[in-house]
């Protein structure tokens, strides 16, 4: 399958499908990233599964067949310049009779703080309601991610609501707040 009808680009990021030529920089980025992200691990579940090679091959060979069905589009973040694997954005809870979703995202921790992150979902949403026709796009962080919820408010998202005592923690059973950031279409 060609993926470059699905390409997102500016001068500093190129964001593309995520497949499974990307299985090893993810897998490398995950091992790199998991013990900040394991401080999530209500709102990011899947931090708490060992990574593996294999399974980050998998996990890529799944979203091609998601975005086929239509279900999940999963893109990778790559640096325009060097083309370094920067990280994972994506779309997903896709409703398309009322053209809304919620978006995800997660960065290599060694590219945090640097702006790609920033660029990268100020692109991406732009680009799903100016060309897709989304006239809602949901974030959800958990509270704490102090840095996830700033991303949030870069990329103009508003803070709708705190979902109190919302997700279980799967490591000791608390609850944790999640936050809910949404974007509307201006149209």
């Amino acid at each position: 399958m060609q993926f470059e009808a699905f390409k997102i680009e500016n001068e500093q990021v190129v964001l593309n499908i995520l497949n499974e030529n990307d299985a090893e920089d993810l897998y490398q980025a995950l091992i790199h990233s998991l013990p900040v992200f394991r401080k999530f691990p209500a709102s990011m579940p899947w931090v708490m599964q060992e990574p593996s090679l294999d399974s980050s091959k998998a996990f890529c060979r799944s979203r091609v067949l998601a975005l086929l069905n239509k279900e999940n589009f999963v893109y990778n973040i790559r640096d325009a310049k060097t083309h370094a694997f920067i990280g994972v954005i994506d779309i997903h809870k896709i409703d398309w009779v009322n053209n809304t979703a919620a978006v995800g995202f997660w960065a290599n921790v060694a590219y945090h703080g640097q702006g790609y992150m920033t660029e990268a979902l100020r692109l991406f949403v732009g680009d799903l309601i100016e060309n897709k026709g989304f006239k809602q796009l949901d974030a959800f962080v958990d509270r704490e991610n102090v840095k996830a919820r700033q991303l949030c408010l870069r990329a103009n998202f508003y803070l709708s609501e705190i979902e109190y005592q919302s997700a279980q923690n799967p490591l000791d059973g608390s609850m944790r707040d999640i936050c809910l950031y949404k974007l509307e279409s201006k149209a």
